[in-house]
């Protein structure tokens, strides 16, 4: 429970902006990739209470969340960069949001 509202809060904190990304990077204990961009591995969350930081079109994707996903990593060359980075297969990725400030979260499975 106490990791899942350090998550929630580290989130929520870098969602608005209110801290730089090396704040971010130690909340979310090395998820923050690289600046703005931020990987989320949906398998990390177990219990019922962290299942509810991932979103419901990314845990459970249509087709069209896919594309989309699968459209966003070939325009954009910052994520290609942060996906090979972390040795991540860009078929696992579920799906791309923009956050409020701008950044991107992806979502792997």
């Amino acid at each position: 429970m106490k990791r899942a509202m350090i998550l929630m809060f580290s989130a929520a904190l870098a969602l608005t902006g209110a801290v730089g990304p090396g704040l971010a990077q130690s909340l979310r204990s090395g998820a923050q990739a690289s600046v703005g961009i931020t990987v989320v591995r949906i398998s990390s969350y177990f219990t019922p209470d962290d299942i509810l930081q991932v979103p419901y079109k990314y845990r459970n994707p249509s087709p069209q969340t896919l594309a989309q996903a699968q459209q966003e990593i070939r325009t954009n060359a910052a994520i290609r960069a942060v996906l090979q980075r972390k040795r991540i297969n860009a078929s696992n990725v579920v799906g791309v949001q923009t956050a409020l400030n701008g950044g991107k979260i992806i979502y792997v499975r």
